[in-house]
């Protein structure tokens, strides 16, 4: 962690992640989990960018995100790839690998997935509840 970064109270970074708030500022809710060597910041500065993440919020192991917003309770995979300009809304699930292109909004209960990620499927009752099961099995470990 470097730079201007809010770290909300119950959240946590795993093993390696990189938090550039040197060139982005970044702000993380409460009760939000980045895994291992995911990456949050920008190659670049410009005026009026940052990172602004939620409460409940999961972001897998080598997530990339640039200046974005990911609302509360959204679901990051492993190795998805968010461009500038982002919205994510609650309970929106990126899949693992999937690139977000900047500008992009993905809206609440959808299930992108590709590169570059389009709309696959809305997401399930059962779903949201073992995404919620997950969140806290993940929050118990840290």
């Amino acid at each position: 962690m470097i730079g201007d970064v809010i770290l909300g109270p119950g959240s946590s970074l795993w093993h390696g992640v990189i938090a550039r708030g040197d060139t982005t500022p970044i702000e993380i809710g409460k009760n939000t989990i980045v895994q291992d060597l995911a990456r949050l910041g920008s190659n670049t500065r410009s005026a009026g960018e940052k990172i602004v993440i939620g409460d409940n919020v999961y972001i897998g192991p080598n997530a990339k995100l640039e200046s974005c917003n990911i609302e509360s309770f959204a679901y990051i995979g492993m190795g998805a790839s968010i461009g500038k300009g982002v919205t994510i809304e609650s309970f929106a699930v990126i899949a693992s690998g999937a690139v977000i292109p900047d500008g992009a909004t993905v809206p609440s209960g959808q299930v992108w997935a590709g590169t570059p990620a389009k709309y696959l499927r809305d997401l399930t009752q059962e779903e949201k509840h073992l995404i919620s099961e997950h969140h806290l099995e993940m929050q118990q470990l840290s």
